[in-house]
């Protein structure tokens, strides 16, 4: 890597700003912001405006920059960006979960046939060093299971929702007025960022590589107070959890809201924060936590990825096969035993909403004031396949055995 980082940042809106006054505050002489690349040229900048360029080329074809700093919204813009700069042989940090998820064979395939690196830990967890731990400390420590809470709109709503059930849509319309929601929540809410961020870790953690089809995800949006009721009278809380297990060389992976016993740690992670709890054979069970969203603590995990730069540092993939097999690189299959079972939830004002849903073995009915529940057991896979078709207002949540 060369001694000093030029770097042309993309995007200038919550992260974007955010890494450039952290460095402006950090003041690491060798990481310097040449050019940003920003698309209105009309929006009023709070900095020097003769940082500020409107034509990607500026830096895609400036030679005297190294490093790539792509942290815009637009999963297909940032994809067409990531790709030209790596055939420049320019490294890249980027933060854009959907790009990278939707793309990820193709890109790291490329930086590797470059000699450049492809950093992305802030499109995980924010803050949370997830991905550098699993490479670095568990490397070569299989683990066992993933679960983790990598959505901050989810939760924030979760926790509001436990402190005091009300409609859906009016903490979603809260969360918006305080910066916790986008005004089109949907991504979000419906489990599809955590999904982005689970094919990343998976990855990382098992070696195994998903496409967005393969994840069955569920979200959070027909949540209703008799839920909450429901769970705090069982002593559980309700997260959205994005869950990976690997039993019998097979990996379990979905998204989905879960039923999580009040003992359990990574219940008290509220509000905004993230977590990733790891089981691992050796080290057994660890709980990272932390800022999952915001534009400095993000920007910290850019930074992150920026010094990692400066030491030549990429990703070694330590869980993916390699030539030589070795136990902890043992790659899993990315697929479901169609013999295991999980045991869910689903929940609804209307009874007529609940019976189209086939369950492998019910097990209770039941009712909480005017919400109609079923719990019951069935494969993820035909759970998903379920779940594709329209199941109107219906809750559905993973529940514990």
């Amino acid at each position: 890597m060369s001694k000093n980082l030029r770097i042309g940042l993309f995007g200038f809106g919550s992260v974007g700003s955010g890494i450039y006054h952290v460095l402006r505050k950090k003041a690491i002489p060798e990481i310097q912001i040449k050019t940003i690349i920003v698309k209105n040229p009309d929006k009023p900048r709070s900095i020097d405006s003769n940082l500020f360029s409107y034509k990607a080329e500026e830096v895609l074809e400036d030679e005297d920059i190294n490093v790539v700093l792509e942290l815009i919204d637009d999963a297909d813009a940032a994809f067409d960006i990531v790709k030209q700069a790596l055939n420049r042989k320019k490294h890249v940090v980027s933060a854009n979960k959907k790009m990278l998820a939707e793309h990820f064979e193709e890109l790291i395939t490329l930086a590797q046939k470059k000699g450049v690196s492809l950093l992305y830990e802030a499109a995980v967890c924010g803050s949370i060093p997830v991905i550098r731990t699993m490479e670095e400390s568990f490397g070569h420590d299989p683990l066992t299971s993933l679960k983790a809470i990598s959505n901050g709109t989810s939760n924030y709503v979760l926790t509001r929702l436990f402190q005091n059930p009300q409609p859906f849509d009016d903490i979603i319309t809260d969360a918006q007025k305080h910066g916790f929601a986008e005004s089109d929540p949907t991504l979000d809410i419906d489990g599809w960022d955590s999904k982005f961020k689970l094919i990343l870790k998976n990855y990382h953690g098992f070696g195994v590589l998903h496409r967005p089809e393969d994840i069955l995800n569920l979200g959070i949006r027909h949540i209703k107070p008799e839920d909450i009721e429901f769970a705090k009278e069982k002593n559980f809380s309700i997260k959205l959890i994005g869950h990976s297990k690997l039993e019998e060389g097979q990996l379990e992976t979905y998204v989905a809201p879960q039923f999580i016993s009040n003992t359990e740690a990574i219940t008290s992670i509220d509000f905004e924060n993230n977590a990733v709890q790891i089981d691992a054979e050796f080290a057994h069970q660890h709980l990272l936590q932390g800022k999952g969203a915001g534009s400095i603590p993000t920007a910290s995990a850019v930074l992150s990825d920026l010094v990692s730069l400066l030491k030549g540092y990429a990703y070694p993939y330590s869980k993916v096969s390699k030539d030589i097999p070795e136990p902890a690189r043992q790659s899993p299959e990315a697929g479901f035993d169609p013999e295991k079972l999980v045991k869910v939830y689903i929940s609804s004002y209307a009874r007529e909403d609940l019976e189209p849903f086939q369950f492998k073995t019910e097990i209770l009915k039941g009712t909480q004031k005017e919400l109609q529940y079923k719990i019951g057991k069935i494969s993820v896979e035909d759970l998903k396949e379920q779940v594709g078709q329209s199941f109107a207002e219906v809750f559905i949540a993973v529940f514990p055995d």
